[in-house]
């Protein structure tokens, strides 16, 4: 009986630093790393690694040549860039001619060369 009662009084005592502990602390934060990059590559719709290491972009040819509403041959503006919106509607970045930023889906836009003489 009285060793029994040795072992239990020495279950409850733990060093603060033990191996255990550590193991655990260590464990612990490499799976919650792990479940937030999963978590945020569902959310952003890319894979971890293009969050980690970045993405190499492909710029458009659109760039920096004039946006015209399609049938209505309206100027837009100059195109500055491409993106998907959150509802993954395919856009394009136009600059206004007071320099303000609208996004344009590509469906509602003709796009024409510059008739700047180079």
């Amino acid at each position: 009986m009285s060793d029994q009662r040795g072992v239990d009084e020495h279950i409850g005592e733990e060093r603060l630093f033990s191996w255990r502990r550590i193991k655990v602390l260590v464990l612990g934060s490499v799976a919650a790393i792990v479940i937030g990059l999963v978590a945020v590559s569902f959310y952003t719709g890319g894979s971890p690694f293009e969050i980690l290491f970045g993405k190499q972009r492909v710029e458009s040819p659109d760039l920096g040549k004039q946006a015209y509403t399609k049938g209505t041959d309206f100027f837009i503006g100059i195109i500055k860039g491409e993106g998907v919106t959150p509802k993954r509607v395919k856009v394009y970045y136009i600059e206004q001619a007071g320099g303000q930023m609208i996004e344009v889906a590509k469906e509602r836009v003709e796009v024409r060369e510059s008739n700047k003489a180079k």
